[in-house]
């Protein structure tokens, strides 16, 4: 009886075994034949995530070539609207001319510059400052806003053969507005000095220009204006300068197109952007020159031929003053002002604009600053 028990045992024992094999097996063969579930999701997922990836790659690339059109497009609605503007005011001409570009040592300059300083100017810019002194040959140059000197540069050497002539840079800064260890100009003292010899470059820092101009007292016939592009910045500048320019002087403004979608410095979601260059360009009476850009239009860059009788249009440029700013002078900058234009703008209403100008944006500043700053940041 034992012995009938012990076979069966082991004849269930050995049909566990076979029976477990065979499972194995089994498990072993559908395995085989049929990844397993969690790995066909693995691969599922993988293969959504490349295509998502691959997706959003194609959006992102569909953007950037739309948003490329749409900044030509706007630039070249902007350059239209120049064009349209000179057909129908007289005081503009030679729009998108270009002069000669001659006697500019531009890649020993912009080797120099790349390697020690910030260059900003680009394309055909240095050409253009360069050909206008090289035609025009200006004895007595000023430059308002100086950085680190690369248009002090440029001009310079424009001027280094034409006789008796110099330039006067003003900036309010003592150092380097983005690098506060180092000086401004110093591009120009420490890496270009073989251009400020024969007494050729003043550099006069720390105040507003008109208290050097005062001091100096000179009348200009080039004007390089490149400063904070703020309002009021070039504003004031141009209100402190027209007294010192010769009578058909020439200014050349930098970043007029500055506002523009399509300008990489664009910051539509800061409070720093303001079209006060394109108002100067369109306020100041004058033949207006511009580069032409196949491309885009118009470049950064133009210049205006000043007519004579500047004091008839007095009125346009103060009246410039009441759009809004985008920041305040101080106390005392703002009472220099006041003593300067009583002094060399005769008219009591040159004095009121300046006044109302300074009381309206006061309240634009501090009430309504705060909530565009909140709204879009």
């Amino acid at each position: 009886m034992n012995e009938i028990k012990t076979k069966n045992e082991n004849i269930n024992t050995n049909s566990f075994i076979d029976l477990k094999k065979s499972e194995e097996f089994k498990k072993s063969q559908d395995f085989k034949l049929f990844p397993n579930s969690i790995n066909i999701y693995k691969i599922i997922i993988v293969f959504l995530i490349i295509l998502l990836l691959i997706l959003l790659s194609l959006i992102f690339l569909i953007i950037k070539i739309k948003k490329k059109e749409i900044s030509q497009l706007i630039y070249k609605y902007e350059s239209d609207f120049l064009l349209n503007y000179s057909k129908s005011n007289s005081s503009i001409k030679n729009i998108y001319l270009n002069y000669e570009f001659h006697n500019f040592e531009r890649d020993k300059i912009t080797k120099k510059m790349k390697k020690y300083s910030k260059w900003e100017l680009i394309k055909n810019e240095p050409y253009f400052i360069n050909g206008i002194i090289r035609k025009f040959k200006p004895k007595k140059c000023l430059e308002i806003g100086v950085a680190s000197g690369g248009s002090a540069v440029l001009i310079l050497n424009a001027l280094k053969d034409i006789n008796d002539s110099f330039l006067v840079s003003l900036d309010l800064n003592n150092n380097l507005y983005h690098n506060k260890n180092k000086r401004t100009g110093y591009v120009v003292e420490e890496y270009f000095k073989e251009l400020v010899s024969d007494n050729k470059w003043h550099l006069f820092t720390g105040e507003q220009p008109h208290k050097f101009l005062e001091k100096l007292n000179l009348k200009y016939d080039f004007l390089f204006l490149d400063t904070v592009h703020l309002a009021p910045g070039e504003l004031i500048n141009i209100i402190e300068v027209l007294p010192f320019l010769e009578e058909n002087a020439i200014i050349v403004m930098h970043d007029i197109m500055y506002h523009l979608p399509s300008n990489k410095y664009y910051r539509p979601k800061e409070i720093k952007f303001h079209p006060i260059q394109i108002y100067l360009m369109t306020a100041l009476s004058g033949n207006k020159v511009f580069i032409k850009d196949e491309e885009k239009g118009a470049e950064n860059i133009g210049a205006i031929f000043l007519n004579s009788n500047q004091k008839d249009y007095y009125l346009n440029y103060f009246l410039l003053l009441l759009s809004p700013w985008e920041y305040l002078p101080t106390d005392n900058q703002i009472e220099e002002l006041r003593i300067f234009i009583k002094k060399y703008y005769e008219k009591d209403i040159y004095l009121n604009i300046f006044n109302r100008a300074i009381e309206e944006n006061k309240i634009y500043i501090n009430k309504f600053r705060t909530l565009y700053k909140n709204l879009f940041s």
